[in-house]
């Protein structure tokens, strides 16, 4: 099935893969984006670039929704985004918008699947993703409002820098591995991580056009196969920098005193929550087939830091 397809943030790290790989896929392409990304992006050349502020109403009415087109996908969506996609595009078949599995945490049993609970405010949930994807499920409910959510998990992989166990991407923990510094960690070894490959996160999107009446008014888990711990992660960076850093244990206190000029605000609060989950609802309704592991992942971001320069 060949589809004119509207992809929005089309130059950056995860739409300039929805578009390449649609491209490939034998879809016409139009491409939206504010400017020229500066960050390592794929080829875009078969896709027709259309330069403007998606968060622009009137570029959204005058520009975007009088071009025919039949899906729409957003790796970067707002609530803001949901609306005027709602007023704007009626005839559109498909809009498919890129969530989080942080909407589910804390998990309440492990792998989780898409029927977690996720509507209810928690200390750690990524709650306006929560409220946004309500938003657009509440109009699919009552106005058959063609959406479908993908959530991915951490998203790992060549074009980023990888989480660290400080709870964000802080190049400077894997530069003081690659160094065999001394690095203090929190106790964090034995918690569960799930990555996706965001070239595989890109994929989910490319298959599920070939379904556009299977995946309406649905929310899809996008990751790798399985959780590894923590531990493994941190395992597999000092191996491949071939590191001999001391690891240490500290407080969420230690830490701020070693590291003093890390802003630790809401860093290990999510980091020590448990994340394994179930793709196979992705995998039975549109083939979603996962070409990286965790580990592989990971090797192929430090990879891309160290060619990038910053590692």
């Amino acid at each position: 099935m060949k589809r004119k397809v509207v992809v929005f943030g089309a130059s950056g790290e995860i739409g300039g893969r929805i578009a390449r790989g649609c491209v490939d896929a034998g879809h016409q392409v139009i491409g939206v984006s504010r400017g020229q990304n500066k960050r390592e992006i794929v080829d875009l050349s078969g896709v027709e670039m259309v330069y403007g502020d998606k968060n622009d109403e009137k570029f959204i009415a005058e520009k975007i929704a009088t071009m025919e087109f039949d899906a729409v996908i957003n790796s970067v969506p707002s609530i803001a985004d949901v609306k005027l996609y709602h007023k704007y595009f009626k005839k559109v078949q498909n809009i498919f918008i890129c969530s989080s599995t942080g909407t589910f945490v804390p998990l309440q049993y492990f792998p989780a699947d898409e029927n977690h609970p996720w509507r209810e405010k928690t200390p750690v949930n990524f709650w306006p993703q929560c409220v946004r994807d309500a938003h657009a499920l509440e109009l699919w409910e009552k106005e058959s409002f063609p959406i479908t959510i993908f959530r991915p998990t951490n998203i790992i992989g060549y074009g980023r820098i990888p989480l660290e166990l400080w709870g964000a991407r802080d190049i400077e923990f894997f530069r003081k591995l690659k160094a065999s510094e001394p690095v203090a960690i929190p106790d964090c070894k034995n918690v569960l991580l799930q990555s996706g490959y965001n070239s595989d996160l890109a994929s989910a999107f490319v298959k599920a056009l070939d379904f556009p009446d299977k995946v309406r008014g649905e929310i899809f888990i996008i990751s790798c196969k399985k959780a590894i711990t923590l531990g493994t992660y941190l395992e597999t960076a000092m191996e491949y920098l071939g590191s001999k850093s001391e690891i240490t244990v500290a407080s969420t206190e230690e830490l701020m005193k070693i590291y003093p000029d890390i802003t630790w605000t809401n860093r290990l609060e999510f980091l020590l929550e448990h994340m394994c989950l179930d793709i196979s609802k992705a995998e039975k309704t549109f083939g979603y087939s996962p070409t990286k592991t965790a580990e592989e992942g990971l090797i192929d971001a430090l990879k891309w830091c160290e060619s990038s320069g910053i590692l």
